[in-house]
């Protein structure tokens, strides 16, 4: 039966598997979650459907006893705040939450400055981290990756006034905008990545170099996850960035910023994912993936195909996308849409995440008989 909410959209080895072995749970080594704010809340439906009821924690641990790494999931801004969410023992309260605090507690008045975002952000991490912060960062059989980015010179320039961004900086991330337009190894002129996992040395096929970009591996637990998502988060000038991150073992030394959001240099996480052992489930709000967030702007610059040849993205159709309030998925331009109509903006991200159960039931029918329609 052809979908008609979802697409299904399978790298050559994903596809060649699925066709001769069906999709089944234990077949899945990483789900990414990119970055991309209110985008996010129409995955509501397919993460439920995933981490409560198909990955159950049986077969997470018998991945494990067969000598496999614990499930990886990697996130970047509201993609790390969705996968700590599936990290924990209750991934369902966490993600219903997560919902909660996303759509309730930015009623941002006009005019609004990045000390009060910041400070509401703050707020939502703790409130969605505090019930769970011994299993998110400690998940069984789960392996949480925060994707984070620090900014290098001209972006990290001393001032007495953090909060208040010098000119400098505001000429150091337009350099990088430049830069970004003519390679995406420039970038490593600019930022530096500092990838933050519950279980980092299962994580060898990121730490060998993929492209110019810098990347530090770094231990995550209860004691620096909120600065670490929090940090995955901070857009620069909508938020402050985070200047240090504690270190997971008190005899470390903590690390020391500014970070900043980690989707500027992975925004949706377009990563090399033929080096994971096994499948990749993408539950993703877009049908492409885009390395980053200043390739928004560039239309060609799409992820690597061989990388991606062993992932299988689920993405919502366009006739679904149309049927949403405003015929479109939540987005970050809805604060300007609907000003301080906050309750109007809520009603409708609410129907969105309320209308993205249709993509995980048909999911979960697909699973039944897979089959693909191109």
């Amino acid at each position: 039966m052809p979908l008609k909410h979802l697409r299904i959209i399978a790298g050559p080895k994903a596809k060649a598997h699925i066709r001769a072995n069906g999709l089944k749970a234990a077949d899945i080594a990483a789900i990414p979650g990119a970055a991309g704010g209110p985008k996010g809340l129409i995955l509501q439906g397919l993460d439920h459907f995933l981490f409560n009821h198909w990955l159950t924690n049986d077969t997470l641990a018998e991945r494990v006893k067969n000598g496999l790494p614990a499930l990886q999931l990697i996130g970047a801004s509201i993609g790390a705040w969705r996968m700590a969410a599936a990290a924990s023992s209750n991934p369902s309260n966490a993600l219903n939450e997560l919902a909660n605090q996303y759509c309730e507690a930015q009623r941002y008045p006009k005019g609004v400055d990045r000390d009060s975002i910041t400070e509401t952000c703050m707020r939502m991490v703790e409130n969605l981290t505090a019930p769970h912060l011994s299993s998110m960062g400690k998940p069984t059989h789960k392996n949480l990756v925060v994707w984070v980015n620090k900014g290098l010179q001209p972006l990290h320039k001393p001032h007495p006034h953090p909060t208040r961004p010098p000119l400098a900086r505001k000429r150091g991330f337009a350099a990088a905008v430049v830069a970004n337009s003519i390679g995406r190894n420039t970038l490593a002129h600019y930022f530096e990545r500092h990838v933050l996992a519950t279980q980092p040395d299962e994580l060898g096929w990121l730490t060998k170099p993929f492209d110019r970009i810098p990347l530090q591996m770094h231990a995550l637990n209860e004691g620096n996850l909120q600065a670490s998502l929090l940090a995955s988060g901070s857009i620069p000038f909508v938020l402050n960035p985070v200047q240090t991150i504690p270190a997971a073992q008190p005899d470390q030394p903590a690390l020391e910023g500014p970070f900043w959001d980690g989707g500027l240099t992975d925004y949706h996480l377009a990563l090399p994912y033929h080096r994971v052992n096994g499948l990749v489930l993408y539950p993703h709000f877009s049908n492409t993936v885009t390395p980053g967030w200043l390739d928004k702007f560039l239309k060609t610059r799409k992820a690597n195909p061989d990388w991606m040849s062993n992932v299988v993205l689920l993405c919502p159709s366009a006739e679904f996308v149309n049927s949403l309030p405003g015929r479109k998925i939540p987005d970050r331009s809805d604060f300007k849409r609907y000003g301080e109509n906050h309750d109007l903006r809520i009603q409708h991200w609410r129907e969105a995440i309320q209308r993205s159960n249709a993509l995980a039931e048909e999911f979960e029918n697909w699973l039944k008989h897979p089959h693909f329609d191109v």
